[in-house]
């Protein structure tokens, strides 16, 4: 019944492993007593597919069965194979079926029992981190960057220089709408269009992350404090390279995206309530103005990229020139909700910020101080051209694997052998084959 529920998939639409990846050796379906191998026959001839009420009626059946042994399941998870079950089906339903016998009759149950959060902060398993695909990742990262700031530049300085942003001579997108045409025409001259305050801003803001990532490569070079010298790197790395790679002032509708808009008004609300009440409503004030702020200008915004690629999009015959700018401003749309920094936050929040999920000053500080550290650690683990890779492509996953450990089972077992062991492998046998 409950898991039902929560099934994201039909089995019925899950793709069928072939027969060569099967966890039994090939054969041993029809090995079987002659009623399983006669049913499996007749069954897999059908094809692999499933029947929905069939596996409901065996979920009523066995509810509340376990296996009596690990020879029982595996007779019957050959026999459901013959019978054209699929391996992933079959897999996720018997360990569905294994993890529920376990904990359903308990009151309280302890599901995250094994895990907790890793006493030395995860600084012992830098050094498991590396793989050599990170240096595709750090290539692709530079890459990006180089090429976001050459198509930023690129467009806003046609735009400013009274070209078409498109580059066609022909081009109408200047005399197109703007929400914020009656700001430009009161600030610019008589001559100017409604597209140079955003070009002009957008430039504006590139400029100020440019001079800040230069800022803290310089600070981390002569700053004689370890302190500013890995918060310098960790703020280089870590908040200004990840924003250029597809920096753009469409970004501005990151803030105002229903997730991201959500989950900070939730939070806005937890922090002021502690608060007297005109602190509050200037909290209100400022949060209210910065989001229309952002979706006004970061609406115009996609207007005016969308126009300028649109030479680039609507052509008959595909050449690198157009390829180039089409898939720039892909990246640029795509990177309009900046996912990896929002669930990378969410991490946060999740082990720094305590039950109340509210970070306080002092947490922030914590967070702060376990990302500089962290910058240091690496440092200190690999060379430079190794370190840089591992910056530029660090991400929530690695976070976690950091994070987070599984309680050691046997005297002697270490924290990496623990987190491959199966909790009921002394109860059902699937680990034989998981």
């Amino acid at each position: 019944k409950w898991m039902s529920l929560m099934r994201p998939i039909p089995s019925s639409l899950r793709l069928p492993i072939p027969s060569s990846q099967y966890p039994f050796a090939e054969g041993d379906a029809m090995n079987r007593n002659p009623q399983q191998r006669g049913s499996g026959g007749t069954s897999m001839a059908a094809g692999n597919g499933t029947n929905t009420s069939e596996e409901e009626e065996e979920d009523e059946e066995e509810e509340d069965e376990a296996p009596d042994s690990a020879k029982a399941t595996l007779l019957e998870a050959t026999a459901r194979m013959a019978a054209g079950d699929s391996v992933h089906n079959l897999h996720e339903r018997e360990l569905d079926r294994q993890v529920w016998s376990h904990y359903s009759n308990q009151p309280n149950p302890n599901i995250f029992g094994n895990l907790f959060i890793a006493e030395d902060g995860g600084f012992s398993e830098v050094e498991d981190l590396w793989y050599k695909s990170r240096w595709i990742t750090a290539l692709l990262t530079i890459g990006f960057i180089v090429s976001n700031i050459y198509f930023i530049i690129s467009v806003d300085f046609n735009i400013l220089a009274g070209r078409p942003a498109s580059g066609e001579v022909d081009d109408t997108t200047r005399t197109m709408y703007l929400v914020t045409s009656p700001i430009s025409t009161s600030i610019f001259t008589s001559g100017r269009h409604s597209d140079d305050m955003i070009a002009f801003f957008e430039l504006c803001g590139l400029t100020v992350l440019i001079s800040s990532a230069v800022h803290q490569l310089c600070v981390a070079k002569a700053a004689k404090s370890e302190r500013k010298k890995w918060f310098a790197l960790e703020r280089l790395f870590w908040q200004i390279v990840p924003q250029l790679s597809s920096y753009s002032s469409m970004r501005l509708l990151h803030h105002v995206s229903p997730t991201v808009f959500l989950s900070t008004l939730s939070t806005h609300v937890s922090e002021t309530a502690s608060q007297d009440t005109t602190d509050a409503i200037k909290g209100w004030v400022k949060m209210i103005v910065f989001h229309l702020f952002c979706l006004v200008v970061g609406f115009d915004s996609f207007l005016v990229k969308i126009r300028a690629a649109y030479s680039s999009i609507n052509e008959k015959n595909l050449t690198w020139s157009n390829l180039y700018g089409a898939a720039v401003f892909m990246v640029q749309v795509l990177g309009v909700v900046r996912l990896g920094t929002f669930v990378q936050q969410r991490l946060f929040v999740f082990i720094f910020a305590g039950e109340d999920a509210v970070m306080q000053p002092h947490e922030k500080a914590k967070q702060h101080v376990w990302n500089a550290l962290l910058v240091r650690k690496i440092k200190q683990t690999f060379p430079l051209p190794k370190f840089f890779a591992m910056m530029l492509s660090f991400d929530d996953t690695d976070f976690q694997r950091l994070v987070l450990n599984e309680r050691k089972r046997d005297p002697g077992e270490s924290g990496r052998a623990a987190r491959k062991k199966d909790p009921f492998e002394d109860d059902s046998g699937w680990s034989n084959w998981c």
